[in-house]
């Protein structure tokens, strides 16, 4: 009985170890994923000239770098991300934050707020509730004076104020005029300053905040702001940091700006609803000095732009700076030498884009020397995008 116990468990432990190759972690003495070390398959590189690991042709694809696409390819990827980008904008206008929002609260129709004089006989009676004399008087808002719990009465059309929280404004009302209750509850437990000096003025601004919204007792709508830093500069500051997050049910948003040095800069901001919306806005900035003051176009000294719409990025690589030494009207070689723009799709080049002031459109240069107008993509596009917002903006 022993020696059949020993047998099955080290034949157990044997299975469990073939396992690991196949689980979709890096465990064992693998070297990368399910691949490498003593009992998996030896990992595949991407230089070996055999179509191995997740490769999707023979050194490409998956983890390693895109595989080289023809032009029918590229131009159906261009067109995709059209179409994708058409499909996200449907998928927001039909997502619970502008259901909330723009049809519940506001009631949009045509590009008029229909709920308008609701909305304002709602709020102007917080004057009743919230000492708008402080912030007035002490030039900042204090968190902790205005704590409390602050209920919307739709009988009486008043406003009620407990203080049954010490650390957070709290706002309950109705989403809409037809809830029988106060289904909306906004919520603000964060918020923090600093007293910075702007033309020789000096102001409390916010250095950190954080609020919510739930509706039906789930989120609907959530801000963060953090590291917002200001610098000094000959009694002139600015904020030269920020990051936040801000989510609207279902899609986030994150954004920061971040200080290299004295005078270099990086932005970024993402979009993202975690299906077809992928949008994102990265920038580099670099300044001659930190002379916010008397800040000039010759002070910019390097500028560089990158947007990204799913797997497709559109990219400066000339020397966008100079655009800003230029006189009021550049022509058009001197336009597209200083934004050299680039088309990449899963950071493969595909294409050039070039302005054409004679057509009146930008241009699209192939790898293959062939060249179309840009319009063929995006023909129709715009009047289609328009369309699924004409319900509320008209």
């Amino acid at each position: 009985m022993s020696l059949a116990l020993f047998m099955s468990m080290a034949m157990i432990i044997s299975c469990g170890d073939d396992d690991t190759c196949t689980d979709g972690i890096q465990n064992g003495d693998e070297t990368s994923i399910d691949c490498g070390g003593s009992e998996c398959a030896a990992c595949a590189t991407c230089d070996d000239g055999i179509l191995n690991g997740t490769e999707t042709d023979i050194d490409c694809g998956g983890d390693c770098p895109a595989c080289e696409t023809t032009v029918a390819e590229d131009k159906a990827n261009i067109q995709k991300t059209f179409d994708d980008l058409l499909m996200c904008t449907q998928d927001i206008k039909d997502s619970r934050a502008v259901t909330v929002l723009f049809r519940n609260f506001l009631n949009m129709s045509d590009g008029d707020a229909l709920n308008e004089d609701w909305i304002e006989d709602m709020t102007e009676e917080l004057e009743d509730v919230i000492d708008f004399d402080h912030v007035e008087d002490n030039s900042r808002f204090d968190l902790a004076h205005h704590a409390g719990t602050h209920i919307f009465d739709a009988t009486s059309q008043t406003w009620l104020k407990t203080n049954n929280v010490t650390d957070k404004m709290v706002f309950q009302f109705p989403a809409e005029p037809s809830a029988t209750a106060n289904n909306a509850e906004l919520i603000i437990d964060m918020y923090a300053d600093k007293q910075v000096t702007i033309n020789d003025e000096t102001m409390f601004l916010p250095t950190a905040m954080h609020a919510a919204m739930n509706v039906d007792s789930e989120k609907v709508f959530e801000i963060s702001v953090y590291n917002v830093t200001y610098a000094d500069n000959a009694g002139y500051q600015l904020p030269v940091e920020i990051s936040a997050q801000m989510f609207m049910d279902p899609m986030g948003m994150n954004i920061k700006v971040s200080r290299v040095s004295t005078n270099e800069y990086e932005m970024e901001m993402n979009f993202s609803d975690g299906n077809l919306c992928g949008i994102g806005v990265a920038m580099q900035l670099e300044l001659a000095d930190d002379d916010f003051e008397n800040l000039s176009e010759d002070a910019i000294q390097k500028v560089a732009v990158q947007v990204n719409v799913g797997e497709l990025s559109i990219r400066t690589l000339g020397d966008v700076a100079s655009l800003f030494q230029l006189d009021d009207d550049p022509t058009e070689t001197q336009i597209n030498a200083g934004l050299d723009l680039d088309m990449f799709f899963k950071d493969l080049k595909i294409a050039d884009l070039e302005i054409n002031e004679d057509m009146e459109t930008v241009l699209v240069f192939y790898k293959d020397s062939t060249f179309e107008d840009s319009a063929v993509f995006y023909d129709g596009f715009w009047d289609d995008l328009t369309a699924i917002w004409t319900e509320f903006f008209g």
